[in-house]
């Protein structure tokens, strides 16, 4: 589900409602597919402000900060395999962006982030697979992948609320853009457990951006690393991300299961990635 190119998100209640306490996790190894891989990238964070307001730290937290400890950390050299490289330095953090909107009548749609991704690209010229722009969406504002507006961030309509997050790419007259989506990931279905180490709505944010940040490095397009052996969860198109998904067991209410680790500077609650090395989920290569 990776509206771009056929590739994967983060899962939301409308898949895990039903999910068992966790068990084997990671069906089989990813399998390289023979398309584009992010050997190196600066991130950079739009954040969407609602008639000009929604402060990052309140209601996002710390991302960039987080995104520059991955790229120091040893963890995120769990993606050299994928990759072909080993060097340090790889995944910086580049320009941050503001965009002040008006709230839509409708939830947004993935046309949409594109198109604010590109707005931003075209004032700045970075495009192509070194530069992943993650957008951050505020509270209260829905997301679907078409405007069919049937597979969506909805938490206020269960009936459509598919996932909490995903990765992209498109091709577009400025050339190929690499994004992310980041809905508001502190509500219930997607949100970490009380009492992690920086607090929910920290953990919940960067557990869900390493996920996706993860996914678009080893598969950007669809054509990268990912294997097709149903999960446990019954998603069939798993990526490294996907196969590490854990989260606490019914009954509600649901929250991810984070593992606690020290990523570059700092002890964060983010799930594991699949590692074909050691042939299951890791924080370390």
């Amino acid at each position: 589900m990776h509206p771009g190119t056929g590739a994967g998100a983060r899962t939301g209640p409308s898949e895990q409602a039903s999910i068992p306490a966790p068990a084997v996790r990671y069906p089989a190894d990813v399998v390289y597919q023979g398309g584009a891989v992010v050997e190196e990238a600066e991130s950079h964070a739009i954040y969407m402000q609602p008639n000009g307001h929604c402060e990052i730290s309140s209601c996002w937290g710390n991302p960039e900060g987080f995104l520059r400890d991955v790229g120091r950390s040893n963890f995120v050299h769990l993606l050299d395999q994928y990759v072909g490289r080993t060097d340090n330095n790889r995944y910086t953090v580049g320009r941050r962006a503001r965009v002040n909107f008006t709230p839509p009548g409708v939830p947004f749609t993935d046309n949409d982030m594109v198109a604010v991704v590109h707005a931003v690209a075209s004032r700045t010229g970075n495009t192509g697979y070194g530069h992943i722009y993650h957008v951050f969406l505020p509270p209260g504002i829905d997301e679907c992948f078409d405007d069919t507006f049937s597979v969506c961030y909805s938490p206020d309509n269960p009936n459509t609320w598919f996932f909490c997050a995903y990765h992209g790419s498109a091709d577009t007259d400025i050339g190929h853009l690499v994004y992310t989506v980041e809905p508001y990931q502190n509500v219930g279905g997607c949100n970490d457990p009380p009492n992690t180490p920086n607090g929910q709505l920290v953990d919940s944010t960067n557990d869900v951006l390493s996920h996706e940040l993860f996914e678009t490095i080893s598969d950007p397009d669809g054509t990268g690393w990912w294997n097709s052996t149903p999960s446990v969860i019954g998603v069939e198109f798993e990526e490294i991300g996907d196969e590490c998904v854990f989260i606490t067991a019914p009954p509600p209410p649901i929250y991810g299961d984070p593992s606690v680790f020290t990523i570059g500077a700092h002890v964060y609650a983010v799930q594991l990635e699949y590692s074909n090395s050691k042939h299951g989920c890791a924080g370390t290569p």
